[in-house]
């Protein structure tokens, strides 16, 4: 019962107020209010009539973002369906995908993941699992957005790499932060990173401005994600293999449409020098290449099924799109 009057205190408030936004010289939001309808309706979600509850359910997605932050106040209530009711309510608003609505639907869903009432929390985590699709495709635009580079695996990428059901099509490959992140929207870009579900690596290019504390943030959250840095926007565009005794590096995967390819590289290429110097390494090649700029064109010598071979390539920037 007082958890029910919190809320009806609650939402008349709202029905009588008008959210401010500040204003700027760009624009200015409409001010906005909850409808009585929408009241009844959330107030309905604890109706002890099965029809109310249902049609309540039904309709209140319609109102969009307005009703989150009520319906966020239902879910610390008593009861546990109503509960579940507000979170579908949520998830119905996330998977609309309205602009002026998705991100608060999912900054709610994310928040009720650490609800104190454990049922709440795993409905939450089961509500965010059934839209990992959708969640991962906003968070790499707004990403990108915020500019960050995203790569995504290709079928031809997943099949060189014999990667067979661990990568999909379509899934983030890997991550840069360089001199185009967005400092200034610094805690928005971060949580996005956080909600692409699983990535290889995490490029850290110089230039990126990300604070330690940043850093050390997205590696708790992060544990499966290497973490590297870059000393220059230079890059190859292959990923490494073994090497032996003597030095050198086995080329692994080579992207498409970067400095590697484009200089006629291929998978199991063995590289041996970096613009005259000896590679022992895939480590020591990438402190070689950080040497370097995008745009740089270099020698590399390689061996190709026994056959020396030295060509020339211009390499690539990490930051281009």
């Amino acid at each position: 019962m007082s958890s029910r009057l919190i809320l009806i205190a609650g939402c008349a408030l709202i029905a009588v107020s008008i959210f401010h936004s500040e204003t700027s010289a760009a624009e200015e939001k409409e001010t906005a209010k909850l409808p009585q309808q929408a009241i009844e309706y959330i107030l309905d979600l604890e109706s002890d009539d099965f029809q109310k509850r249902e049609k309540a359910t039904r309709a209140l997605p319609a109102y969009g973002q307005p009703v989150i932050e009520p319906l966020l106040k239902v879910t610390r209530g008593d009861s546990l369906e109503a509960a579940v009711r507000a979170i579908l309510v949520i998830e119905a608003i996330y998977i609309q995908g309205k602009e002026n609505s998705i991100s608060d639907a999912e900054d709610a869903l994310d928040l009720l993941t650490h609800a104190a009432n454990p049922s709440v929390a795993i409905r939450a985590e089961e509500a965010i699992d059934r839209h990992t699709d959708i969640r991962e495709k906003r968070a790499v635009r707004e990403i990108r957005k915020r500019g960050g580079i995203v790569k995504l695996w290709t079928a031809e990428e997943i099949a060189r790499a014999q990667l067979g059901n661990r990568a999909q099509p379509g899934q983030v490959r890997y991550i840069a932060l360089g001199s185009k992140w967005n400092a200034n929207d610094q805690e928005q870009g971060l949580r996005f990173i956080k909600r692409v579900g699983h990535f290889e690596v995490l490029y850290m290019i110089k230039g990126h401005r990300l604070p330690d504390l940043a850093q050390e943030d997205l590696m708790k959250a992060l544990p499966a994600t290497r973490f590297q840095t870059r000393e220059s926007d230079a890059m190859l565009g292959i990923s490494g293999g073994s090497g032996t005794d003597q030095g050198g590096c086995t080329v692994g995967d080579v992207s498409e449409g970067l400095a590697a390819q484009k200089a006629g590289i291929q998978t199991n290429d063995f590289i041996i020098e970096f613009e005259g110097e000896k590679v022992e390494n895939f480590e020591s090649l990438v402190k070689l290449i950080g040497k370097k700029i995008a745009g740089d064109t270099v020698e590399v010598e390689l061996i190709r099924n026994g056959v020396p071979l030295t060509l020339k390539v211009t390499l690539s920037s990490w930051l281009d799109k």
